[in-house]
């Protein structure tokens, strides 16, 4: 039996499938900005996403977007005393409902949704 063909074969899987990781990790690397990197990691593998609705919710801040922070409502989930929560919340909910206490803050008063 000819053994030769076999492990080139299984030989270019395995470089294939190493180099489709690399191709995303280095597409995740550019597309999250460099400085997140290891944090937008870490989101894909636990149950809290706070830590990116916060930065998501800061960035509506620095551009002056009141219709994205009052209005717009994305689904938040965290722990409350040590059991997994849910739910949709606008930037400005998160604040008020005490989720999160790193969000800036922006005046909803004129929007209205």
């Amino acid at each position: 039996m000819n053994k030769r063909g076999f492990e080139l074969a299984l030989s270019t899987i395995v470089i294939l499938v190493l180099a489709v990781l690399v191709l995303l990790f280095a597409v995740m690397f550019f597309t999250t900005s460099s400085g997140s990197f290891i944090g937008t990691i870490k989101n894909y593998f636990s149950y809290s996403n706070v830590d990116s609705v916060v930065q998501r919710c800061n960035l509506l801040v620095s551009s002056n977007s009141l219709n994205g922070f009052c209005c717009e409502k994305i689904e938040v989930k965290y722990y409350l005393n040590d059991k997994k929560m849910n739910g949709m919340f606008s930037c400005r909910s998160i604040i008020d409902n005490g989720i999160d206490n790193r969000v800036n803050g922006l005046s909803c008063e004129e929007v209205k949704c």
